[in-house]
């Protein structure tokens, strides 16, 4: 009786700790994936045309989006759509925690543009706090590019859920 017992305790920490390492990968693969987009479109922002063979030399998988002059993405826990005009990338991620997708699109923006990445929108009273999901904004060669994030799915809403988007509107 007590082995039986041994044997279920150990069967149940075993699953947990598969379980565990299961949403640790996916919580990388989303941060991974969602990132190497982020940046792909932030390196493209001046040729929004050439996002899709970027996308697409990277692994993502493509078809064709629902509006003309637009494709979807997906791979591993991430998916999002690019517009070619206006030029839009939306990325999102169920697997990957609001905050999370702030901080790596901060970085990422603060990596690539250095000093010409300020928090929030370019219209904000500066006199106010950043609100969270608020963004920022690039003041980038010709543009300015906006970045904005939200829970994922199509709600637009700051949800602290799980779950991520990030808009970049270029």
């Amino acid at each position: 009786m007590m082995r039986a017992a041994l044997f279920c305790v150990t069967l149940l920490a075993s699953v947990a700790g598969t379980a565990s390492a299961f949403a640790q990968g996916k919580l990388a693969a989303g941060t991974q994936n969602m990132r190497l987009a982020m940046e792909l479109c932030l390196r493209n922002y001046r040729t929004p045309a050439s996002v899709q063979q970027a996308l697409a030399n990277a692994g993502f998988t493509l078809i064709p989006g629902a509006d003309s002059g637009s494709f979807e993405f997906n791979g591993p826990s991430v998916s999002g759509i690019v517009a070619l005009s206006p030029p839009f990338c939306s990325i999102q991620s169920t697997d990957v925690p609001l905050a999370l997708a702030e901080e790596m699109g901060l970085k990422l923006a603060t990596s690539l543009f250095g000093e010409t990445v300020e928090r929030g929108s370019p219209e904000r009273n500066i006199a106010t706090p950043v609100q969270p999901c608020e963004g920022l904004h690039i003041f980038a060669t010709q543009t300015v590019i906006r970045i904005t994030y939200s829970a994922a799915g199509n709600s637009g809403e700051c949800l602290n859920d799980g779950t991520s988007a990030i808009q970049i509107q270029m």
